[in-house]
């Protein structure tokens, strides 16, 4: 029997207002999907999603939102809830977010970078706070991915936990963007030291990654976020819920 609440999060990430995928977070290596992001986030809707992940790259690469409006747009004409990252390394920032109507915020190298600050947003926000753990080559990348730190995810992960972060969402950078399928097992590992639950994130490539992925739902996994492979239709967001509701017979 799966877990009911397993989320297929569908990814929207903007660049220069447009909805675009890049090649393992590099900016110049980027394909165009929606001159209008708003037009795939309403089309991942209508196609069953439970909640839209957007990420603002040029938030990520400036250190601040860039494409908060855009964002915003999005946030108001849905009716499923929108978790939002890009930029957010301020309470400012990430308030803003949530009085527009953005269900939670991405936190990425601020909370590495910032402990202090971390702790008193985690007490603010609580559920409505998620840190991203992104990881390359096993250590955690931070500055849009442009920087890597000497930290290894779990010992960061135990850090976060302390500081009250109640959801992280790991992804492999190596694998985002290429359709070379998830890193598994870091993810496993990753869960089973969690005492919070994982989302997943990077490399996913077809169904049965997906299927993989929700395999580890009683690790605590709890959702795996997918881009390219929806947007080159190398399968259907239908189709996957689909699969996941014949696993649960």
């Amino acid at each position: 029997m799966i877990k009911r609440d397993f989320l297929i999060i569908p990814a929207v990430d903007i660049k220069g207002g447009k909805c675009v995928r890049l090649w393992r977070g590099q900016a110049e290596q980027e394909t165009v999907f929606e001159e209008d992001p708003l037009n795939a986030a309403v089309r991942w809707q209508e196609e069953g999603a439970g909640l839209l992940h957007v990420v603002d790259l040029d938030g990520a690469f400036a250190g601040e939102p860039v494409n908060d409006s855009v964002i915003k747009r999005i946030a108001g004409a849905l009716e499923i809830p929108v978790e939002v990252g890009g930029g957010i390394r301020s309470t400012t920032s990430a308030a803003s977010y949530i009085e527009s109507g953005v269900a939670r915020v991405i936190v990425g190298t601020a909370a590495f970078k910032e402990p202090e600050w971390l702790e008193q947003i985690a007490h603010e926000l609580q559920e409505r706070l998620v840190v991203g753990l992104d990881v390359t080559s096993g250590k955690v990348a931070v500055h849009g991915w442009l920087g890597v730190s000497e930290e290894e995810p779990e010992i960061a992960l135990s850090r976060l936990t302390e500081a009250g972060v109640r959801r992280v969402i790991y992804t492999d950078t190596l694998t985002d963007g290429t359709l070379a399928g998830p890193n598994f097992e870091g993810i496993r590992l990753l869960a089973k030291r969690s005492k919070i639950p994982v989302i997943a994130s990077g490399g996913v490539a077809s169904i049965e990654d997906i299927l993989k992925i929700e395999s580890m739902c009683d690790l605590g996994v709890e959702g795996v976020i997918t881009g390219v492979a929806l947007y080159r239709r190398e399968f259907s967001l239908r189709d996957a819920i689909a699969a996941l509701g014949k696993r649960s017979v």
